[in-house]
């Protein structure tokens, strides 16, 4: 999981990825309760809300 500022379109290879999206964090809140995702996900998505936090 990254968060970034992407200035231009982003095109995937057909052949490495099935899909990829956007996610606003509501939207990815949703997904990880509702898609399978790699086990450390969830931690990670866990960990960047803590230091998100703990940077306000």
């Amino acid at each position: 999981m990254h968060e970034a500022v992407v200035p231009d379109a982003v095109v995937s290879d057909p052949d490495e990825v099935a899909w990829h999206g956007w996610l606003t964090e509501p939207e990815l809140r949703s997904a990880l309760l509702e898609w399978r995702f790699t086990p450390d996900s969830h931690e990670a998505f866990s960990r960047y809300l803590a230091f998100r936090t703990a940077q306000s």
